[in-house]
């Protein structure tokens, strides 16, 4: 009697790529996806898994309720021919080598299946030279826990989620978050995508990896007008002061004496207007102003933020 083949613990699906089947798949299977922070951390670790270097979030939220992440990355991409086959259940690169982190073993590309299932939409839109995955979430069926707090005027926790992400990472990885144009400018910057004064052309290769910007904020970014998105400081959540001045401190000159400044509503809300045009300009929003009169100084603290919403 000829032996009864037994099947391994995965499928050989060529270019890298195994479907792990039975126990082994249950075994590697990722956590269920419960939240869009949940789902951006999968994001980035699987970019981290393919060796990327820099890894850009550009993300919006239309209607208070759907919200959109592009992730996108330098690292060694997917071949075309598997690029709709890692969403499906079991596909991994990391089949001989998991990766080990506090939710057990792991393998690049298992989660993919569950933010697929948990998302509105998901696909890899550039399989190479950068990859980029877009996924669109309903915050009303997956929720977003930042949707809850009131803690800042930009009620997103995903710079968080990133610095979280960048602390628990060992290798050297440079994370950015933003808007799609101000991850336009970094990408270009970066030389991540090679500048052109061309507007229609920019604009297809932007809308080629995911970032929606209309011909006018394209022209903006070549022109210098968009500020090119920061890096994501390790365990440090935006909008916290970080000094980045070579003396490594914060220096505050006080005023000996002098005078004190009045200034009247009408002259605030001028001096206000001109700060939120500024902001506007580079795609961020004023959320207050607080004046600090001294005498011999007065101090104006603009606090900006990144609207969650969109617009041109």
């Amino acid at each position: 009697m000829a032996p009864t083949m037994t099947e391994g613990p995965y499928r050989d699906l060529g270019s890298g790529f195994a479907r792990l089947t039975g126990a082994e798949g249950l075994r590697r299977s990722p956590r269920k996806i419960r939240s869009v922070e949940d789902a951006l951390f999968e994001l980035l670790r699987n970019s981290r898994d393919a060796k990327a270097s820099n890894i850009y979030v550009a993300s919006t939220l239309r209607a208070r309720r759907y919200r959109t992440l592009v992730v996108i990355d330098d690292g060694r991409g997917i071949p075309e021919t598997h690029k709709h086959l890692v969403f499906e259940p079991g596909v991994t690169t990391r089949h001989l080598e998991p990766g080990q982190n506090e939710n057990g073993l792991h393998g690049a590309g298992l989660s993919l299946y569950h933010i697929k299932n948990a998302s509105l939409q998901a696909e890899v839109l550039s399989a190479s030279s950068p990859t980029a995955i877009k996924a669109v979430f309903d915050t009303r069926t997956l929720p977003e826990k930042s949707l809850q707090s009131n803690a800042r005027p930009s009620k997103t926790n995903l710079p968080a989620t990133l610095a979280r992400f960048a602390k628990q990472t060992a290798t050297a990885l440079r994370l950015y978050h933003a808007s799609p144009a101000r991850i336009l400018a970094r990408l270009l910057k970066n030389r991540i995508i090679l500048p052109r004064q061309d507007t229609r052309h920019l604009r297809g290769v932007a809308w080629g990896i995911g970032l929606e910007l209309s011909s006018r904020t394209v022209q903006r970014v070549i022109s210098g007008e968009v500020l090119a998105a920061d890096e994501v400081i390790a365990g440090v959540e935006e909008g916290t002061a970080v000094t980045t001045a070579s003396s490594g401190r914060a220096v505050r000159r006080n005023g000996s004496g002098g005078p004190i400044l009045s200034i009247g509503d009408e002259d605030l809300a001028e001096i206000t207007a001109v700060l939120r045009r500024a902001a506007r300009s580079s795609y961020l929003d004023l959320a207050g102003l607080d004046v600090e009169k001294r005498p011999g100084e007065l101090v104006l603290r603009a606090h900006i933020h990144e609207p969650e919403e969109e617009y041109e």
